[in-house]
């Protein structure tokens, strides 16, 4: 058993996945002996990127400089993990892709002028090869740290490909839909969070993003509209799944 380096990379994002990332090393002795931070900008003078065993990345990538960085960030890491929705999938970021950026920026800032970005959003696998995805907003703590031990103990990540749904039925949560009436985005939804917005009656918005291993553009497009008739708008829909799976959703519209 060996420490691991690791580098945590800020893209654009709320820092709700770094914080996990705290949580998760700080809750466990053995993560606490074993992760050694090299690279984070966020939490002190730790400026200078270095060879790294494994790089969290958030955010996604919505300026040339953040470009730049992650494409050196993969140089110098043996495993790049897409930490959390945006990462994977774009986040709430992309919910300004097709507008009108001009307008965006000067309804968001003061001075407008010194705000430089990208037309489009883009996830980390659009940038760089990536590893490991791990979704979420933000993205699961236990997931993190089941990675992280992972890696020290010289092992990979086994990766699980189911919905929100499954989640409900192992933890014995009754489906919203059935029961209740509430629209609810768990069957599109890629599993992870333990099933946390039904366990409290409410409908999954997705923020796990968009599960394209199981959803094709068809089954979407039916899925939608039984939503439709549970009385939540196409509009409403449109937009959690632009705002927590842009790539995905791009990817699936492009294949049909």
């Amino acid at each position: 058993m060996r420490k691991v380096s690791v580098a945590v990379v800020k893209l654009t994002s709320c820092s709700g996945c770094i914080n996990e990332f705290l949580y998760a090393v700080a809750s466990s002795p053995e993560l606490l002996r074993r992760v050694t931070l090299v690279y984070a900008t966020e939490f002190q003078d730790l400026n200078t990127l270095e060879e790294v065993d494994v790089a969290l990345v958030e955010g996604s990538v919505a300026t040339q400089q953040q470009e730049e960085l992650v494409k050196s960030v993969r140089s110098r890491a043996r495993l790049v993990v897409a930490l959390g929705t945006c990462a994977v999938f774009g986040g709430v970021q992309a919910a300004r892709v097709g507008e009108d950026l001009r307008r965006v920026i000067l309804a968001s800032y003061p001075n407008p002028d010194f705000v430089s970005v990208l037309p489009e959003v883009r996830s980390l696998d659009r940038v760089v090869r990536v590893d490991v995805r791990l979704q979420g907003c933000p993205v699961n703590g236990d997931s993190l740290a089941r990675l992280l031990v992972k890696v020290i103990y010289g092992g990979g990540e086994v990766s699980i490909v189911e919905n929100a749904c499954s989640e409900c039925k192992r933890a014995g949560v009754q489906c919203v839909m059935v029961s209740k009436g509430v629209p609810c985005l768990g069957p599109v939804t890629f599993g992870g969070c333990g099933a946390l917005c039904p366990s409290f009656g409410r409908g999954c918005y997705g923020c796990y993003g968009l599960n394209t291993s199981l959803v094709d553009a068809e089954r979407l497009a039916k899925f939608l509209e039984v939503l439709e008739k549970m009385g939540m708008s196409r509009e409403d829909v449109n937009s959690l799944l632009k705002s927590f799976s842009y790539s995905a959703l791009a990817r699936l519209q492009a294949r049909g």
